[in-house]
């Protein structure tokens, strides 16, 4: 068997080989991780124990011991234009919160990156080899990718989003593309319901994947993709930002002078009483969001530095994944999703570090105990009742 699929980039792609800061480029080894990661995600509901996901995850996608069942091709590509390291996203302040590490303070990009609005298409040609399950899991994964996912760098927080446009089986056309909120919502639904979610088992996933207690949310459109993503950004950082004091008002503001709301003021508390010596018990509610988080007290020019306390999980990528899907050249919507699964191994410690410039002053080991209704209340901002539609559960 095989298989075609087309993709529209649809908002800035930081993607890139031996030398990302250099060059933006499409490669077929980036891709095919992404399909591999949305295999693991829609295989959870069926397959449900790890064990069972690996094994097949290993037989279709390959591993140290055997070779892929599947080769994987780039193909027709349509406007991939690269854009140089150093355009100014100063006055899109959403963009400069979702792109942290890829923008510098000032707002201008560090890295190259592939246009938007361009166009590629996957080839895949199943071995005779295949296992069987590679009929089914595979389109779905393409499905996946290109209904909830993005690829390269901050790709959780909604750069190079990929809409999946045409998929071929053997030639013949078996996807239709949605062209407006309502088909959308009925080809996510489909998918959800072809990889047999379920609302009974409230159990969370031990990885990344979809479960019962997953959040699919349209949340918003624009006639514009990269306009709409600053908007979720903005949004993003009006929910979560502590602001800046005006010296002259003495109020906190954001970057685009609004108020903050201080909705998170205990963690900003916490951390600060952290740093002035005292003993804390808990870590901020805002490491469900990933770590590592961090703080940066200007006044007394401190740092706080949270991470897994275990070096082998040095990072925990945000459970929240943001895709900007093109529903037409004249639409765009934003889709949210979340996937709890197990933030940390039972019995991991989250750690805490104070320091001054590079010397640390004070640490502590605490539970990991997060609450993924910190994420649940930013989907649910009134900003995003206009065009919501909740997809599942």
């Amino acid at each position: 068997m095989f298989w075609d699929a087309t993709y529209r980039v649809t908002t800035p792609l930081f993607l890139g080989g031996a030398n990302p800061d250099e060059n933006a480029e499409l490669r077929p080894s980036s891709l095919k991780g992404l399909l591999r990661f949305w295999f693991r995600a829609i295989a959870h509901p069926q397959l449900e124990r790890w064990e069972e996901v690996k094994k097949l995850e290993d037989d279709i996608f390959g591993s140290t011991k055997k070779q892929s069942s599947f080769l994987l091709a780039i193909r027709q590509k349509e406007g991939l234009a690269e854009k140089k390291t150093g355009e100014n996203w100063r006055n899109r302040p959403g963009l400069r919160y979702l792109g942290y590490g890829i923008t510098d303070q000032q707002g201008k990009t560090l890295r190259p990156y592939l246009k938007e609005n361009s166009k590629f298409a996957l080839q895949i040609r199943a071995k005779k080899t295949a296992p069987e399950d590679t009929a089914f899991f595979l389109p779905l994964a393409l499905q996946a990718l290109g209904l909830f996912g993005a690829a390269g760098a901050r790709s959780r927080k909604g750069f190079g989003s990929l809409s999946l446009e045409s998929l071929l089986c053997n030639g013949k056309e078996t996807w239709e593309m949605p062209t407006t909120i309502e088909k959308l919502e009925e080809r996510q639904k489909a998918l959800l319901r072809k990889i047999k979610l379920d609302e009974t088992d409230v159990s969370l996933p031990k990885y990344t994947a979809f479960g019962s207690q997953s959040r699919v949310w349209i949340a918003n459109t624009a006639a514009d993709a990269v306009e709409l993503l600053d908007a979720i950004g903005i949004e993003m950082l009006r929910y979560r930002s502590y602001g800046h004091k005006n010296k002259k008002t003495g109020t906190h503001i954001l970057p685009d002078d609004s108020e903050a709301e201080q909705n998170f003021a205990p963690d900003h508390d916490l951390m600060f009483d952290f740093c002035s010596g005292k003993k804390i018990q808990t870590h901020p509610q805002r490491v469900v969001f990933g770590l590592p988080h961090n703080y940066f007290f200007l006044s007394a020019r401190e740092n706080v530095d949270i991470a897994p306390a275990n070096k082998d999980y040095s990072r925990r990528a945000s459970p929240l994944f943001i895709h900007i899907h093109a529903l037409n050249l004249e639409l765009y919507a934003a889709v949210l999703t979340l996937l709890p699964a197990v933030f940390l191994p039972k019995g991991e410690k989250i750690k805490i570090s104070a320091r001054r410039q590079k010397d640390v002053f004070n640490t502590v080991d605490v539970d990991c105990n997060v609450d993924y209704r910190h994420i649940s209340d930013f989907m649910n901002r009134p900003a995003f009742n206009r065009d919501r539609k909740e997809i599942w559960p």
